[in-house]
């Protein structure tokens, strides 16, 4: 049942709940850029309304770089992850054959490395991919989870399983001392410092309930210590096998920053926040507007969509009984981009084709709140990292052939 849950797009799992934090009334002003601040509790508080953007400024993707194919050397398993190569072309992670491969400009292989195993060199389950500024790569996966560390050249230098005492939690989702946790995997994200960050999903121990318990950690390099950055939890299931499956329920994104913050949001609200390295919330960036509502259209499509996955009559079953929000999260992801000090959010436009799975489109927000405009995504594609000039992601055609690709990022001038 675990494992059956864990193959549903991350939109499709239960929401999460952001922490709340109380403040007190906020005294506003209007900023030159259109952005009105206040200060509460020691909290920048920047709402933005697009000031001075149109849609014909919108941004667009030119592809400048594609490889896959259904077979040949060029065929990929499973993609997990595509990330910036800094000698340029990109780097793919393959889930399926638990491998790293690096192509250049032309899209030709240029490095390979790993393989399955619990050897030095080798990965269980591996969820994403770096390359830090120095050259060298961090590979970060579990079963146990683990993070890699190999050189410029794919020599393998050092794996340190995470110890599962970092892990243990109470029930109500807070970390402490207590028996193990369940199985645990997690999300990965490496900060362009080389701060690698862990959102962890456990199961409880005792298997009378699937919890999902997410907690986001910056990791000590040597795997061995963490810092608890922010902690949300909702059951995946109410009532064990005769309970009801919660879709469309708003997912709570993060991306990390240098010097070991991170934005956040909960998805709940177009509403980004500003952690410091210690978890404090230093700024909080508002956009406002009305959510839109899940439709009977919307419900109907994300049924056909899952039951084309399902194999067992309990699946379908609890996919029968699935229960639906009034209306969609207000975002469906979030990426600060690596080198350009912006942040990017995932949201659905109602005017755009959308595939029930990701967002169709991103706002494109500087760190101050100044909102810049929104970028169209391709239909199939899906982005795992942003830069100045470029996207990154994984694309599947037709056939849910997966490619790696790089799209380059056109912006209009306001």
């Amino acid at each position: 049942m675990y494992h059956c849950i864990r193959r549903f797009p991350a939109y499709l799992r239960p929401g999460v709940l952001l922490m709340c934090l109380p403040f007190a009334s906020c005294d506003g002003r209007r900023s030159p850029s259109g952005v009105t601040e206040a200060d509460s509790a020691g909290v920048r508080i920047l709402t933005s309304r697009g000031v001075g953007w149109a849609a014909e400024s919108a941004w667009d993707l030119e592809l400048d770089l594609d490889v896959g194919s259904l077979d040949g050397p060029d065929a990929f398993g499973r993609l997990r992850d595509v990330a910036p190569r800094r000698a340029g072309g990109l780097w793919v992670l393959d889930s399926q054959a638990r491998r790293v491969r690096g192509f250049d400009e032309s899209g030709d292989e240029a490095l390979a490395f790993g393989r399955p195993g619990q050897g030095p060199g080798e990965f269980g389950f591996v969820d994403h991919v770096a390359e830090l500024p120095d050259g060298s790569l961090v590979v970060g996966g579990s079963g146990p989870i683990s993070v890699h560390r190999f050189a410029s050249d794919g020599r393998h230098v050092l794996s340190t399983a995470v110890p599962d005492s970092v892990f243990r939690q109470r029930r109500e989702g807070t970390t402490a001392a207590g028996p193990p946790a369940g199985p645990s995997f997690g999300r990965w994200r490496v900060a362009t410092d080389g701060a690698v960050f862990l959102q962890t999903v456990v199961v409880d121990a005792e298997g009378e309930k699937v919890v999902r318990n997410d907690v986001l950690f910056r990791l000590a390099a040597d795997g061995g210590r963490a810092v608890r950055l922010v902690v949300w939890g909702a059951p995946l299931m109410d009532g064990g096998p005769g309970g009801e499956l919660k879709l469309l329920e708003p997912d709570a994104a993060w991306s990390p920053l240098e010097g070991g913050g991170a934005w956040f949001t909960s998805g709940r609200a177009y509403e980004l926040r500003r952690l410091d390295p210690t978890g404090e919330v230093t700024t909080i960036v508002r956009r406002p507007g009305p959510l839109a509502p899940v439709t009977g259209a919307i419900q109907r499509a994300v049924r056909d969509k899952l039951g084309r996955t399902m194999d067992s009559d309990f699946e379908r079953a609890m996919l029968d009984r699935a229960v639906y929000p009034k209306y969609l999260p207000a975002t469906f992801g979030l990426w600060a981009s690596e080198d350009a000090g912006e942040v990017w959010v995932g949201v659905v436009d109602p005017t755009l084709a959308w595939d029930y799975e990701t967002a169709n489109a991103w706002d494109i927000l500087r760190a101050d709140g100044t909102y810049l405009g929104r970028l169209p995504i391709p239909a199939g594609f899906r982005p795992t990292r942003v830069t100045s000039e470029h996207m990154y992601g994984i694309w599947l055609n037709d056939l849910e052939v997966p490619h790696a690709r790089r799209y380059r990022i056109v912006r209009r001038k306001r």
